[in-house]
């Protein structure tokens, strides 16, 4: 009886390990620069030209320096924000130009930190309004990463250890009440 419920212990500690490091392993390696979350561009939509800020989210390392560019496909474009140290986020300003036609645009966000360590490419979707209503729809999904999370090595099997875990100590559960209860 006693190996039953030493295996049991075990299997319980080995699921709650692996649920309380899963998040922490698919977040990228915690720390700033570890993760991919979403730029942050306000306003958004704008009107044509209206200013613009955008932050890298908490991408990149503190402090860091880069460069926001707009992916426009018309002349003239959205001209490239440099970006900087503001706070607690890296971030810059910029303007869009007066005649930039209304819709939706993908924008990329690469930093370089302090070492040199290059960060990115991070993206986010401007949405120029025609004027200052909010009247054009978004088209297209925001590009806010490449899904590297479901690619990274061990990240299925980890979740398939977590599955397999939590699957044998159901199992062992199962069977110990069917034992006591005959």
């Amino acid at each position: 009886m006693n190996g039953k419920r030493t295996a049991i212990v075990l299997g319980g500690s080995a699921l709650a390990a692996l649920c309380t490091a899963g998040p922490a392993l698919a977040s990228g390696g915690g720390g700033s620069g570890g993760v991919n979350n979403s730029i942050i561009i306000q306003p958004n939509p704008v009107a044509p030209g209206g200013n613009i800020s955008v932050f890298d989210g908490g991408n990149c390392d503190f402090p860091s320096t880069g460069t926001v560019t707009f992916q426009t496909n018309s002349v003239p474009g959205i001209p490239a924000i440099t970006i900087g140290p503001l706070k607690s986020m890296i971030g810059g300003t910029g303007q869009v130009p007066k005649n930039i036609a209304p819709g939706s645009y993908q924008v990329t966000l690469i930093c370089t930190s302090s070492i040199g360590k290059k960060q990115g490419p991070f993206y986010g979707t401007l949405v120029v309004a025609n004027g200052a209503s909010n009247g054009v729809n978004p088209s297209g999904g925001a590009k806010t990463g490449d899904g590297a999370s479901l690619t990274t090595p061990g990240g299925l099997a980890e979740g398939a250890a977590m599955v397999a875990t939590g699957g044998g100590v159901w199992f062992l559960l199962r069977r110990r009440v069917a034992r006591s209860s005959s």
